[in-house]
């Protein structure tokens, strides 16, 4: 025991005895301590890391619901946006209907110009009375491919578009010559694919051209 039993006299030979083989020696007594508080510190360690995991889950747990709410509000907002850019869309949406003439070939030309010389036919087209341009003249020529479009952009009724064709001889010291001229309706043809636009001069035929009239509606923005 470490201690000084009550039933062991106080004698100076006990004494003597109890400080030699029963009290604990210095080195002892500072050893239990550093091993008492160094036990201490670790579960205080111990204590102070689970908390702070316990803290860190919490604030990822807290960031995640943020995050979350985050979305579905932006989600909820994209979708307000579509639905009213939806509506006003159907509530505003306006239309332009766009022409393309195309001028395919020239067939056939038998008037002469007035020189009495070999012709150098070109074609002015018009709608509606407005000039839209003319192809690019074809030298010494009675019969030419053309493929050239023309552009035409509406807001009426393509229906009411109404073609004329003046079919021109190039002079390169004079004006130039009209040998003939041409009408295509679109309010009274069923095809506008392909089709044969006859060319007169006083009333006889000197030609024909043979033109494609497509539509495309699009969306005014």
């Amino acid at each position: 025991s470490s201690g000084i039993n009550a039933e062991w006299p106080l004698r100076p030979g006990n004494l003597f005895l109890y400080f030699c083989f029963c009290r604990p020696s210095p080195n002892s007594i500072i050893e239990d301590a550093e091993f008492t508080a160094n036990a201490e510190d670790m579960g205080n360690s111990q204590d102070s890391g689970v908390a702070a995991e316990v803290q860190l889950e919490e604030e990822k747990e807290v960031l995640k619901e943020v995050v979350e709410e985050k979305e579905e509000s932006v989600a909820k907002e994209e979708v307000k946006e579509d639905e009213e850019s939806d509506s006003e869309l159907c509530e505003d949406k306006k239309f332009e209907t766009v022409l393309r003439v195309v001028i395919h070939a020239i067939n056939n030309i038998t008037r002469e110009g007035d020189l009495a010389s070999d012709v150098d036919p070109f074609v002015e087209i018009r709608a509606n009375q407005v000039l839209l341009g003319a192809t690019k003249p074809k030298q010494d020529k009675t019969s030419a491919s053309i493929e050239e479009a023309f552009y035409i952009k509406t807001q009426s009724d393509p229906r009411n578009i109404k073609l004329k064709f003046h079919l021109m001889d190039q002079d390169h010291m004079t004006e130039h010559d009209l040998l003939g001229h041409g009408y295509f309706d679109l309010g009274e043809e069923d095809s506008t694919v392909e089709q044969t636009v006859h060319l007169k001069w006083k009333g006889k035929e000197i030609g024909e051209i043979i033109i494609s009239v497509d539509f495309q509606k699009v969306v005014i923005v």
